[in-house]
This record gives structure tokens, C-alpha cells and sequence, in this order.
């Protein structure tokens, strides 16, 4: 998943000519006061808080302009944290194929692809990370713990998110509005208890109001996976949320706990004929 800074310009230069980018806060704002909205609204938003919206992306949305939302992982922002299907390709990338071999929940994931260390693809790491959403994120966790992963590829990750100072510098900016991702990027399923839950909705609102000093109001769903519970509970404490569906959300008729989005990245969207016809549904 990954946009080079020359291609995310080029998309903001294509969006600002056919679309009003907008706040995603503001939209839900006059949606909810029934106030006028534009006929061809664009909101931008970046998942997680990765260090590299920071460096690369927010530079760009000062230059053009352009405002976003960046949903971000209360718990994680500012620590060493590095999400698991990131070690699974370090993992496969340096020589730690065999390491996965020892533990029976990683190695049935490599059953999927039978990758051999040093001719590893892209495609067989996105099997493997595919089979291993059988699996709770805890369980997965404690299999990447149980083989010592960060000897293996610790050293080459580095740094997945950025720190508070650097979260608040975007917010300040005015372009960019922080919502919730929850706590710890659990998927919100029903190997989920309802006190862990609470703590991934309600209390990541309450950590990122307390260390952004604004209100806390949207939402994004863990890798879209939510079950009736997380549902009600975000409609309660939320104004707004989205999902990973893909899709155009009207005006008139959209769920505001649910709104759809459409995903963008390099090998889809590197020219303007190719971003245009994603961004129009066609691809």
C-alpha cells in the first residue's frame, strides 16, 4: 500500500479539478444541519498515522492546500509499534521464512504460498497476510513473540508512526482533523469483549482528545472488520465513520457510521488516466 509523494500530488492536483475537496468533518457537519453540500465532494483520508504522512504527504497538503483526515492509532502514536502484517513481510523479505516454520499458527499461512526464502513476491506475502486474518491479532502476536521476529527484521522496519508533537503539527496546520482508529488496531469482531471493545472505541476518543485538545468525532473501522456490537457502540460516541467498502457515498442516502471510500495506491493509480478511472469506479 504505498503512493509515491510525485503521484499523491499529481492525485490532489486531479481531485481540485474535478471534485471540492473537503473536510470530512465539515461535510458530516452540514449533513448533519442539512445545510447546503457541494454536488461533487471529495474528502481525503490517510489510515493509522504512519510516520510518512508526516514526512512525505503533509508538505504536499500544505502545498496544495488540500485538507484530510488522519485517523490514528491512539495507543501506538509515539511508540516503537510496528503492525503485524508489516513483520510478516519483514519477516519473509529477510530470510525469516524458516523462523515462521517453527510456530503452527504462521506456518499454515505459509502452507497458502510455499514461499522460498530469497525468491519471495509481493503476491506470496499478501497470501500469507491474507491467511493469517483467520486468526485474532492477539494470536498472531503471540506467534510473531513465540519465534523473537525482531531478530530476524527489527532492524529494517524502523519507525511505522509518528510521535504526538508531529500529530499535533498536522493538526495545527487547519488542513488536517484527527478521528479514531481505536487504541491498538484490534479488528472489532466477536472475538472481541465488550470491555475491550469499549476501550478501542471509547477510550482511544478520549486518549486523543485529551493529547490533541480538540473533540474527537470520526471514526475508522480496524481493516473494515466490525460486528453489530463495535457498530452501535461507535453510532453512540461518534458522529461519523468509515469503512474499507468501496464505494461513492451520496449525498442524500449515505450512513454516516459507515461510509464507504475508495482505495488508492501506486500500482492502480501512477498516471491520471489510471487514477481517474479508479476514482470513477471503473477499476
Amino acid at each position: 500500500m504505498v503512493v509515491q509523494p510525485e503521484t499523491f500530488q499529481m492525485h490532489l492536483r486531479e481531485l481540485k479539478r474535478h471534485f471540492d475537496l473537503v473536510s470530512l468533518a465539515d461535510w458530516v457537519n452540514a449533513k448533519d444541519n442539512d445545510e447546503p453540500l457541494p454536488q461533487k465532494a471529495c474528502a481525503v483520508t490517510f489510515d493509522d498515522g504512519w510516520l510518512d504522512n508526516y514526512e512525505y504527504a503533509f508538505p504536499i497538503l500544505k502545498e496544495e492546500s488540500a485538507p484530510a483526515t488522519l485517523f490514528a492509532v491512539a495507543d501506538k502514536i509515539g511508540t516503537d509499534f510496528q503492525f503485524w502484517p508489516n513483520i510478516i513481510a519483514g519477516l519473509m523479505f529477510c530470510d525469516g521464512i524458516g523462523a515462521m516454520r517453527d510456530n503452527a499458527v504462521l506456518r499454515s499461512a505459509l502452507s497458502s504460498c510455499d514461499p522460498v526464502s530469497g525468491r519471495v513476491s509481493g503476491d506470496q506475502v499478501a497470501s500469507v497476510i491474507k491467511a493469517l486474518k483467520a486468526h485474532t491479532d492477539l494470536d498472531i502476536f503471540h506467534a510473531l513473540e513465540s519465534i523473537g521476529w525482531r531478530k530476524y527484521c527489527g532492524e529494517h522496519l524502523g519507525c511505522a508512526l509518528m510521535g504526538w508533537q508531529q500529530l499535533n503539527e498536522m493538526r495545527g496546520s487547519g488542513l488536517v482533523t484527527v478521528g479514531s482508529h481505536t487504541n491498538t488496531h484490534r479488528r472489532l469482531t466477536s472475538s472481541v469483549t465488550l470491555p475491550d471493545m469499549e476501550y478501542e472505541i471509547v477510550d482511544s476518543k478520549r486518549k486523543l482528545q485529551r493529547e490533541t485538545g480538540d473533540s474527537i468525532d470520526l471514526f475508522c473501522f480496524p481493516n473494515g472488520d466490525y460486528n453489530q456490537e463495535a457498530l452501535d457502540m461507535v453510532r453512540t460516541h461518534y458522529r461519523a465513520a468509515v469503512t474499507t467498502r468501496r464505494g461513492i457515498n451520496l449525498n442524500r442516502s449515505a450512513n454516516r457510521h459507515e461510509l464507504t471510500r475508495i482505495g488508492i495506491h501506486e500500482d492502480i493509480a501512477s498516471n491520471r488516466r489510471l487514477f481517474g478511472a479508479r476514482i470513477s469506479g471503473w477499476v
